[in-house]
């Protein structure tokens, strides 16, 4: 009796000691994933913040060179003038947002992410339309598109091929159909809407961004896909708006 006593009283010992740790195990990933989500917002914010100070820089630029042709044409001096427009326009043409979807978060964000592909030769192909209407909040926003576009944009860089990303952000009726399709090189495990590591207790920082969009997706009661295809990852979201 004494012995079985023991027994059980080093089981429920044992038991709460389990459970503890698997609490703590769970606020460490809690505490990890808000830090992303954090680290997201920031760097995203901080973009749109360095946009707006270049933006008022080439204000001043602009009215400068405005000046200039103003002189030359005065001057009479039209060649001189042809030789500047050109020189100032091909420096505009890599200035301007290219994408507008009238919401300045998502304009932030795919212009950014658009320039840096642009910088690391990867192919962007995007289809847009007027986002103004889109409801969720700016925060989970920046998780779903940072995320998706940082992970293609990585993938893409390690391919040794052909280098292109498609994506489609539209809001279709009551819907916001987000897909974002890029090349890869490597093989892919996909189960059951995830992408499994190589390790069974390894979750690196490409995991952690996609359980976050899913949560998000959650969030929103909406759904989603990933499918992998002749070296092609494919991340499809439907969101209700």
């Amino acid at each position: 009796m004494v012995i079985a006593l023991c027994l059980a009283g080093m089981n429920i010992v044992v038991f709460y000691m389990i459970n503890d740790i698997l609490k703590r195990e769970i606020k460490i990933r809690e505490n990890e994933v808000f830090q992303l989500k954090a680290r997201n917002q920031t760097d995203m914010y901080r973009s749109i913040s360095e946009n707006f100070v270049k933006q008022r820089k080439k204000t001043h630029e602009y009215k400068n060179q405005i000046m200039c042709i103003e002189s030359l044409i005065e001057m009479e001096n039209y060649d001189e003038l042809k030789d500047y427009v050109k020189s100032i326009s091909g420096n505009l043409s890599t200035e301007l947002d290219y994408i507008k979807t009238n919401n300045v978060i998502i304009d932030a964000i795919l212009n950014s992410k658009y320039k840096e592909t642009l910088d690391k030769g990867i192919v962007f192909i995007f289809q847009i339309n007027d986002l103004s209407g889109i409801k969720m909040c700016d925060e989970d926003i920046v998780v779903i598109l940072s995320n998706l576009l940082n992970n293609a944009i990585e993938a893409c860089e390690k391919c040794s091929g052909k280098k292109f990303m498609k994506m489609k952000l539209v809001k279709e009726k009551d819907n916001i159909i987000i897909s974002v399709k890029n090349t890869y090189d490597g093989k892919l495990n996909i189960k059951d809407g995830e992408i499994q590591t190589s390790k069974k207790y390894e979750m690196d920082e490409h995991g952690v961004g996609i359980k976050n969009i899913i949560e998000v997706i959650t969030k929103y009661q909406g759904s989603y896909a990933i499918r992998n295809d002749n070296n092609e990852f494919y991340f499809s979201v439907i969101l209700p708006n």
